[in-house]
């Protein structure tokens, strides 16, 4: 998929109807947008987690904050050299999750394209081993006009915690062309 400015994916047929969406389908409409730009023959850095990755549950507890759940088995290729999920692969599981959470209160020129990264800290807690099945919390603590802050937990089989992070995002959806009538003097 070749890259477009964000008038130009805001612009997507993907995103038609969109206000008619109730937040998982925002999200699953979201996951299915990013998937598919990896379906087309193009191996990009994520591609390889859409392949597995799935929604659990969504919940919306304000008009802006909600809470995502994803299940997701670790793959071998996400793996370091001792056989545990690599720390980068954690901030990319990351990344992406808490982008498709934001989904789910977004509306035309509200964080419909998931906005950009501008901070991503990941703590981590235990190691995870690959081929283990972990859950993915997600929770929009907040989501303004310019920015957003995003919580995230990954859990183990048994539920233990075994990362966490904190993400910081800025929105890039291009300006809603007003639909008022302007007045004739």
């Amino acid at each position: 998929m070749p890259s477009q400015t964000p008038e130009e994916m805001f612009a997507d047929k993907s995103y038609d109807g969109w206000e008619e969406l109730s937040p998982r389908q925002k999200v699953e409409r979201m996951f299915s947008i990013h998937k598919s730009g990896h379906e087309e023959g193009e191996d990009r850095f994520s591609s390889n987690l859409y392949k597995g990755l799935r929604v659990v549950s969504v919940s919306t507890p304000t008009p802006t904050t909600s809470l995502v759940t994803f299940k997701y088995t670790l793959p071998d290729y996400y793996s370091n050299p001792l056989g545990n999920l690599h720390g980068a692969a954690h901030a990319l599981i990351y990344d992406n999750c808490t982008t498709l959470a934001i989904a789910a209160v977004s509306s035309r020129g509200f964080w419909m394209l998931g906005g950009v990264s501008r901070v991503l800290d990941v703590k981590y807690v235990r190691g995870l081993r690959v081929g283990e099945e972990v859950t993915v919390e997600c929770e929009v603590v907040h989501v303004g006009r310019q920015s957003a802050a995003i919580r995230g937990v990954i859990r183990d089989g048994r539920g233990r915690v075994c990362s966490t992070c904190e993400h910081d995002k800025t929105n890039i959806d291009p300006p809603v062309e007003s639909k008022k009538v302007k007045a004739k003097l």
